[in-house]
């Protein structure tokens, strides 16, 4: 189950990042990198849902071949069957928590500077050839027929830029693009250029160059601001707002959660003999999708100071296991 959600999980945020990287705003190595570190943030959800539909699909069998009967019948006891599952689950809660107050911030930490950085290459100097790049954070749209990367040459250049009531599109049938002197900065030699440009006042401005050279800021990498989720444990127990409150009752919560849920599991896998061992997986999905949305909600509130903590939603499960349990002990179901 492991293998199988961290699979679906990986494919998905390829697809994700590769599509940045087709408009020449990733490298592969940058959609690689960050596909990994979204999958370690994901661990602490995908793990205790692996050994959730784990154990009703594995006990489930025992139950649907007639297994559990021949155990019983040969004087072994349901719970020393149990027993190994809860060993297993108190392994994966352990894991779970280390990657919630360990892992988890410090993949966030690696996300964010990977993000920052893969930002600050964005520039003119390396966007690919041949479509259109729209650069929000710039205000400009960019397309260069063709590129020479050994030599800088380009051809079929269209540059566009807008801020406010300004508008100025540059187009030019060959450029030439180079680092800038004592610069990070790029110069863009335009050759045959035609300039438009729209003041602000309505005025219009058609003109046509032998030669342009422009000056391209190179982008560089943002400082690191503080965020809640990058944040390490020590940071988040020493300091006392919402969000940090919220953000470590979390991780805390995924430990207990995986115990919990892997305990309700027991009670879901019991089925009569050949009723299959999937009978019971809608209700598996119903029940984690009910209690992954409490949790939620429950965080939500935390964060803006409507409860002081989110404890409420695993007591609620307990609860609910508590009373499954006594139910199934008296109907013996």
């Amino acid at each position: 189950m492991v293998v199988l959600l961290v699979g679906v999980f990986v494919a998905y945020s390829l697809a994700r990042f590769l599509g940045e990287a087709n408009e020449g705003l990733l490298s592969a190595q940058a959609v690689m990198r960050l596909a990994a570190l979204k999958t370690v943030i994901a661990l602490e959800v995908l793990l205790p849902i692996a050994l959730y539909i784990g154990c009703i699909v594995g006990l489930g069998r025992l139950y649907s071949d007639w297994e559990v009967v021949a155990f019983r019948a040969g004087g072994v006891a349901e719970t020393r069957l149990m027993l190994p599952a809860m060993l297993l689950a108190t392994v994966i809660a352990l894991c779970t928590l280390l990657l919630s107050l360990y892992a988890r911030p410090w993949a966030y930490a690696e996300l964010y500077a990977s993000e920052a950085q893969a930002e600050a290459e964005t520039d003119l100097a390396r966007l690919p050839a041949g479509q259109f790049h729209v650069l929000a954070d710039q205000g400009r749209t960019v397309f260069i027929g063709r590129r020479e990367a050994a030599t800088g040459r380009l051809d079929a250049v269209f540059l566009r830029g807008e801020g406010g009531d300004d508008l100025e599109v540059i187009s030019a049938a060959h450029g030439d693009i180079q680092p800038a002197a004592d610069s990070t900065d790029w110069q863009l030699t335009l050759a045959d250029a035609l300039i438009y440009r729209r003041g602000p006042d309505g005025e219009q401005v058609v003109a046509r160059l032998g030669e342009l050279a422009l000056v391209v800021p190179g982008l560089k990498e943002k400082p690191r601001d503080y965020r809640v989720k990058s944040a390490s444990t020590g940071q988040l127990l020493s300091r006392e707002g919402n969000e940090e409150r919220a953000e470590l009752q979390w991780r805390l919560s995924n430990g207990v959660s995986t115990l919990l849920l892997a305990a309700v599991a027991l009670p879901l896998s019991r089925t009569r003999p050949r009723s299959g061992r999937y009978a019971r997986i809608l209700i598996a999905v119903v029940l984690y999708a009910l209690y992954f949305n409490a949790i939620g909600m429950a965080r939500s509130a935390v964060e803006q100071g409507v409860a002081s903590h989110l404890w409420w939603a695993p007591l609620a499960l307990a609860v609910l296991l508590v009373g499954v349990l006594v139910a199934q002990r008296r109907t013996g179901v």
